[in-house]
């Protein structure tokens, strides 16, 4: 009984905090401009869309499933390579406040055994990497405490092959895992998964040969070496959590 209460309060808390950033200013760009215009926003049909399906599927995963959150990145991964039974989350061009908006959505999370969270890429265009974390930090607090998350780091990307072209990508992304990293470090049940080393070429670029062409996102190649690292990311994130007190 008190474990289900401590799960429930979790959800209540979360829920408030989900309601709470619905009221900020982290919304703001996802509000129509004075002349009725909707300026890039973040909660898109597509992503409403693809909400509704995921939560079709949430009813039946099965107990002790590992979750993946994230945007396209997961969208495209095979997560039954890394864990199985899991449940892909991924929403194409999906933000840090999209994950605020769905996390709780999910029921299965109270069951998980495991959350797996990729996301950020697309924030990089919206905010600054301090808002980012900032969400990060909201975000690991709303997932129930009886599961652990692995949190990757945001992939290399490619800057010359992005629309538009951004040289400077990989520099920014370097010092926001930074900051995700201390952000882990902060929580034994948050583990931070980086496997940019085996991602980048030799000017630390996302390497050619594991890339789909568009500078971003890695191919079957690039996503088995990340599989790899996930595997062993999430095992240490269950024993992790099984050795410390709730």
């Amino acid at each position: 009984m008190r474990r289900v209460v401590g799960k429930t309060s979790s959800v209540c808390v979360g829920g408030l905090i989900v309601f709470v950033l619905w009221q900020s200013s982290l919304f703001s760009q996802s509000q129509p401009t004075s002349d009725g215009a909707s300026p890039n926003p973040e909660i898109t049909d597509h992503f409403r869309r693809m909400l509704r399906y995921h939560l079709r599927m949430d009813g039946n995963v099965p107990d002790g499933a590992v979750v993946f959150i994230g945007d396209s990145l997961t969208q495209g991964l095979c997560t039954d390579a890394v864990a199985c039974p899991s449940v892909n989350y991924g929403i194409g061009q999906d933000t840090t406040v999209g994950v605020l908006v769905r996390l709780l959505q999910y029921r299965s999370l109270l069951r998980a055994s495991a959350l797996v969270l990729e996301i950020g890429v697309n924030d990089l265009d919206r905010r600054d990497n301090r808002q980012i974390i900032e969400n990060y930090r909201r975000i690991l607090d709303a997932v129930p405490r009886s599961v652990p998350v692995v949190c990757c780091a945001m992939l290399p990307v490619n800057g010359r092959l992005m629309s538009p072209p951004d040289e400077s990508a990989n520099a920014r992304i370097r010092e926001f895992n930074a900051s995700l990293k201390a952000l882990c470090s902060e929580n034994p049940r948050w583990v931070f998964l980086d496997p940019t080393s085996r991602l980048v070429d030799a000017e630390g670029n996302l390497a050619a040969a594991l890339q789909d062409g568009d500078g971003v996102h890695p191919n079957s190649d690039g996503n088995r070496i990340w599989i790899e690292e996930l595997r062993t990311a999430v095992q240490k994130a269950r024993s992790i959590v099984s050795s410390v007190a709730p």
